[in-house]
């Protein structure tokens, strides 16, 4: 038997540090992962560690993040959620400054790579060759080389952004809103897989009606 990670079976675990819109997220995954959806859920894994990424990069100081990013991109310091700043990032550019500020080491760039690239992947006979061991192994690593890591703070400047400033704390309505837009993201992925299944299901079944008339 196969054993599910822990933040998978209970992302709401305190030690992992997490919030509404990760936990919200890898709850998808799991559901997608029982539907044996498994590329789509790599997506709902790939969200939380995102949001997870653009928390650590903040809780840091964002100062640091803004001298190494590129000058095509622009973060949004006005933004009342994480998805209004860090809209105009570039998910996977997210990865390497992160690393390049030692917010996360090697092994763990590496690994979310790895995943960017697996969900990223368009190929429709590897997409469905991915299977629950691998998800699970991949989330394992994941895990144990990201989410129970402590958030680093640069000692430098205890001024981190935005928790410890008042006048940018998230409100309510912003949190449901981002949650809301995750929701819908996911169940989109959803729908598709479902309407994709409906298609292969109905060829299958027009397949085998015209092979019956033929023998009838």
């Amino acid at each position: 038997m196969i054993t599910i990670p822990k933040i998978l079976d209970n992302p709401e675990n305190p030690n992992f540090n997490l919030e509404d819109d990760e936990i919200y997220s890898l709850k998808e995954a799991k559901e997608l992962i029982l539907l044996e959806r498994y590329s789509y859920s790599l997506f709902a894994i790939w969200t939380s560690v995102v949001i997870n990424i653009q928390r650590r990069l903040e809780n840091f100081g964002i100062a640091n993040f803004l001298n190494i990013i590129e000058k095509e991109e622009t973060f949004n310091k006005e933004g009342n959620n994480l998805k209004d700043r860090w809209l105009n990032i570039n998910e996977f550019n997210l990865i390497n400054y992160a690393k390049k500020i030692n917010i996360i080491n090697h092994v763990t760039h590496d690994l979310l790579t790895t995943l960017y690239w697996m969900k990223s992947n368009t190929n429709e006979e590897e997409t469905k060759a991915i299977n629950k061991e691998e998800v699970f192994a991949l989330l394992f690593l994941i895990e144990k080389n990201l989410f129970v890591k402590p958030f680093k703070i640069d000692k430098r400047n205890r001024n981190t952004f935005p928790e410890n400033n008042s006048n940018l704390k998230r409100r309510k309505k912003d949190k449901e809103e981002l949650i809301n837009s995750y929701r819908n993201t996911h169940h989109e992925l959803l729908l598709k897989s479902g309407v994709k299944s409906f298609n292969e299901n109905s060829k299958e079944n027009d397949i085998k009606t015209n092979l019956l008339n033929t023998y009838i």
